[in-house]
């Protein structure tokens, strides 16, 4: 029913989205007809429940998702229409580190390397509330019943380019051979098809696609105390755009809204 009810919400949104257009890779949302201009966020839209692409009855496509609602909070704050660009993950701290974007929400863990290139908000998910994970696929839970099995010689292990479960894969598997590709999807394929034993990512993104009927079993990932959650990232200097968006954030999270969304397009 929980499915079945995210896919009416869904389809719900695509055909009410009024002023909402899209080219291959750019999605604008027109929220209020008396806003003056865009501002400009890029993501990698391959990653629900945070932002995705979703294609509605009259062939055309948007990006929907948590990231994507808490965006939308972020260009009302600033009496602006949003513009969605997707990218490849790997792509958009330079997009907004040149200046090509006004900001990343990505699904993006803050790191001191890449805080030495762009700034970072408050996280909107800490490590309390969003889990580290390693999915292995339902047919090898007796072969794999601790992360620690994986580590292993000749076991091939995925995990997102650019992405902190990189560093989580070559921590916990170091034995292990890591494929690391920029698509979150060909990963999940590549593990449905048993072409890799084990992809590292979020919990939430884990509970997507288990529960849209994926055959994959979690392992929850202890021991990962420096992971800083997730953060919206600016262009270095940028204390305006930034204090804006913290103001946001903090609205969000008191208000139980990014849980609520969470929750939802998790379903």
């Amino acid at each position: 029913m929980k499915k079945l009810l995210l896919s009416l919400f869904v389809l719900g949104l695509i055909l009410g989205l009024a002023g909402c257009g899209s080219s291959s890779n750019v999605f604008d949302f027109i929220l209020d007809e008396s806003y003056d201009g865009f501002v400009t966020m890029a993501t990698s839209a391959d990653y629900a429940p945070y932002e995705w692409i979703v294609e509605g009855r009259d062939g055309k496509s948007t990006v929907v998702g948590v990231d994507i609602e808490i965006a939308k909070a972020i260009a009302h704050a600033l009496n602006k229409n949003l513009r969605v660009i997707h990218k490849g993950f790997d792509f958009l701290i330079e997009d907004v580190r040149s200046g090509k974007v006004d900001f990343i929400i990505a699904g993006l863990t803050p790191t001191p390397s890449r805080a030495e290139i762009i700034d970072f908000s408050q996280s909107y998910y800490t490590e309390e509330s969003v889990t580290q994970v390693v999915l292995i696929h339902q047919d090898n839970v007796n072969l794999y019943p601790t992360v620690e099995s994986l580590n292993q010689a000749g076991k091939r292990i995925g995990a997102q380019t650019g992405s902190i479960q990189v560093e989580f894969a070559q921590l916990f598997t170091p034995l292990a051979t890591h494929k690391v590709v920029a698509d979150i999807n060909e990963l999940m394929n590549n593990l449905t098809n048993k072409q890799i034993e084990a992809l590292f990512t979020e919990g939430p993104v884990a509970q997507t696609r288990i529960n849209a009927g994926a055959p994959f079993v979690q392992l929850v990932l202890d021991g990962v105390d420096h992971f800083q959650g997730n953060a919206v990232g600016v262009k270095k200097g940028n204390t305006a755009l930034l204090n804006t968006i913290n103001s946001v954030i903090d609205d969000l999270i008191a208000s139980g809204k990014i849980a609520e969304w969470l929750e939802l397009y998790s379903a």
